[in-house]
């Protein structure tokens, strides 16, 4: 895994939108999967329809959002992949209140961040943040277990 992820502009959405570029790390991945409620989350590992498959186990699905910014939209993660329990957001905004993350904990939402934001965040923050190379070797875990 010589590079585990490499961010690459798209001009699709008002925040100039990037995306994960998983294929260097042998990573399956569908990018906006149709899930219930015609939901379309960022991207399903390893597929659509793998998701679709209810023979396969639910464990060995992840599920991504990505935000450039928080808000109150992060929530909107929480409603896009029913069969995925604990859910992974990748953010850029920088120290997001200890109230906003706490709740993420409490709804099973997972914050994923470049590592150089991490030093933003308080150290019980810090704690549960996961780094985007954290997430990368736990879906290539799943997927090559």
């Amino acid at each position: 895994m010589r590079r585990l992820f490499e961010w690459k502009k798209q001009s699709r959405t008002e925040w100039d939108s990037r995306r994960l570029v998983f294929a260097e790390c042998g990573i399956r991945y569908s990018r906006t999967a149709i899930t219930e409620n015609k939901s379309k989350p960022d991207f399903v590992f390893p597929g659509q329809a793998e998701y679709h498959a209810l023979a396969f186990n639910p464990l060995d699905l992840t599920m991504l959002g990505v935000k450039s910014t928080c808000k109150d939209r992060w929530r909107q993660v929480l409603a896009e992949a029913d069969r995925i329990e604990r859910k992974h957001l990748l953010t850029l905004e920088a120290a997001i209140s200890t109230n906003q993350t706490d709740e993420m904990q409490a709804k099973n939402l997972q914050l994923v961040l470049p590592r150089s934001l991490h030093g933003t965040y308080t150290a019980t923050q810090r704690a549960w943040l996961m780094e985007v190379a954290e997430f990368t070797a736990l879906v290539h875990g799943r997927q090559h277990a």
